[in-house]
């Protein structure tokens, strides 16, 4: 439950006709699992959040949202985020994948969305819905934790940078400073400025000049056409 949230203000929301959710897509290598806290099948229709628009998302089962971490930004960047559900006695075959295979999960998209349903006072009219997108970003890690009492999954969603810091200043011809046995960049500046070849790099600009009229095949030697 979020910082502030408690059941006597969720008892109070509820009584004045409005219901909170959290919403989930989880794009799984084996399925995407598109999940809610409500107790009934949701289709999302007329959204103008294109990723939420027109999925179809189903209820956990037999599974509840223990806690979803702080969803902290700053002008750096931003925090990993975890959500931590309580693994159902059956669960899917993603949730299943994603405990054993670190492929099935890592750098997969996932996104979550807040959801709040406003029941309409005229009876039969539908209610009014409105969603907010929280957070989206790469799955990054997993934790599974079964003590016998409870038995839990735990998803980070991965944070990012912001800012950059300064430069290093280095260049190509730093390489032997990391390995002194990589020649590979030592001609980088002579290929940059149009000479390819290691065997020219010591020329000046009149042995280049001469040495590329020699080579040159319409003429001979001696500057005779052929």
């Amino acid at each position: 439950m979020r910082f502030g949230t408690d059941t006597a203000l969720l008892a109070a929301l509820e009584a004045a006709g409005i219901t909170t959710a959290i919403m989930a897509s989880l794009e799984f290598k084996s399925e995407t699992v598109n999940v809610w806290t409500g107790s009934h099948s949701l289709e999302v229709q007329g959204s103008t959040d294109s990723v939420l628009n027109g999925k179809k998302f189903e209820p956990l089962v037999h599974g509840v949202v223990l806690n979803i971490g702080d969803n902290s930004f700053s002008m750096s960047g931003s925090d990993p985020l975890e959500i931590t559900l309580a693994i159902p006695s059956a669960p899917s075959q993603a949730i299943s994948a994603a405990s054993v295979y670190a492929d099935e999960y890592q750098s997969r998209n996932a996104t979550l969305w807040r959801a709040i349903m406003i029941a309409s006072p005229v009876l039969g009219a539908p209610a009014t819905w409105a969603f907010r997108r929280v957070r989206s970003g790469a799955m990054d890690t997993v934790k599974i934790s079964n003590d016998g009492l409870s038995h839990t999954f735990t998803l980070a969603i991965e944070g990012h940078a912001s800012l950059i810091s300064a430069a290093t200043g280095s260049s190509y011809l730093d390489q032997r400073r990391f390995d002194p046995a990589d020649a590979s960049q030592d001609y980088t500046v002579s290929c940059a400025n149009g000479d390819p070849a290691p065997t020219k790099a010591n020329m000046n600009g009149w042995q280049r000049l001469a040495n590329d009229m020699a080579n040159q095949q319409p003429y001979g030697p001696y500057g005779v056409m052929m």
